[in-house]
């Protein structure tokens, strides 16, 4: 089912059709999406186009709770 831009992002804008986002239409889909000023959707497309890997994992950014050493440490 080979599907056009227009007929993909129509159905995204209807909440149906992620499926058939893939990695040759999701910049196209992206470019549409901020053209029409659908901020959520091109939100969600940049997700999906951002690489995931469990290689790769982002440090968390949150710093630890007072005392976090003495309420974990086994004694």
């Amino acid at each position: 089912m080979d599907l056009s831009i227009d007929e993909i992002y129509a159905r995204l804008t209807r909440g149906v059709g992620r499926e058939l986002v893939n990695d040759d239409n999701v910049f196209a889909l992206i470019e549409r999406a901020e053209r029409d000023r659908h901020a959520i959707l091109a939100t969600e497309l940049r997700e999906w186009q951002a690489p995931c890997s469990s290689v790769q994992q982002v440090p968390s950014t949150i710093a630890p709770t007072r005392g976090f050493n003495r309420e974990n440490v086994k004694h």
